[in-house]
Formats: structure tokens, C-alpha cells, sequence
């Protein structure tokens, strides 16, 4: 349970940098939108590394469902994130942003209440 007291932080951190990170390149700063993409993998990768632990590490009984599945639905907007981005829909990106960031913060909540 530690582990992912620290690791959903820590993808949630990432995924307060992509906000960052979008923000400076809508305001003019070309250069970010490179970072913004390689921050969008580092978060996809995130998102498999914390099913990874929500499977390995032992969880109580009602927190164990429903987190390892809000992780997969994570991870999937994650995947759909970097595939809306690089092609443009923001319709679909910008929003699926603010679902992700609202899981995560709901699984911190959960998992620091536990």
C-alpha cells in the first residue's frame, strides 16, 4: 500500500505537468509541446506501472477492485490522451485531461484515507 501512496502522487504530479505544459505551449513557447509529448508517454507509462502495482501489492478488501479498475479506465484515457494529441482532437483531449486528473485525485483520496 505504501508504493502507491507514492507512485499515484507521482502520476498525478505528471499529469499537473502536461496541464503546465500545454499552458506555456498555447501561450507561445514552441518548444514545450516536445516536452508536453514525451511527458504524455512518461504518463502512459505511469499509469501501467501503477496497475502494476495495484496488482503486486496487497490491498484491503474494498479498495482492491475498484482501484485496479479506475487504474485500467485511467490508463486507457491515458493511451486515447497520446492518440487524440497527436492527431489534433482536442475536443476529445482537453476534456479526457480533466476526467484523468479527477480519477487520480479521487484514487490519492482513497489511498491516503485507507
Amino acid at each position: 500500500m505504501k508504493v502507491l501512496r507514492i507512485v499515484i502522487p507521482l502520476h498525478l504530479l505528471a499529469v499537473f505537468l502536461q496541464a503546465v505544459l500545454a499552458g506555456q505551449f498555447l501561450s507561445g513557447t514552441d518548444g514545450a509541446v516536445l516536452f508536453h509529448e514525451y511527458t504524455g508517454w512518461t504518463v502512459a507509462a505511469l499509469g501501467l506501472g501503477q496497475i502494476l502495482c495495484c496488482l503486486a501489492v496487497e490491498l484491503p478488501a474494498g479498495l482492491a477492485l475498484p482501484l485496479i479498475l479506475s487504474s485500467a479506465l485511467i490508463f486507457l484515457g491515458e493511451v486515447l490522451q497520446v492518440g487524440t494529441g497527436y492527431l489534433r482532437f482536442l475536443g476529445v483531449h482537453i476534456p479526457l485531461a480533466i476526467l484523468i486528473v479527477g480519477g487520480l485525485a479521487e484514487q490519492a483520496s482513497r489511498v491516503f484515507r485507507e
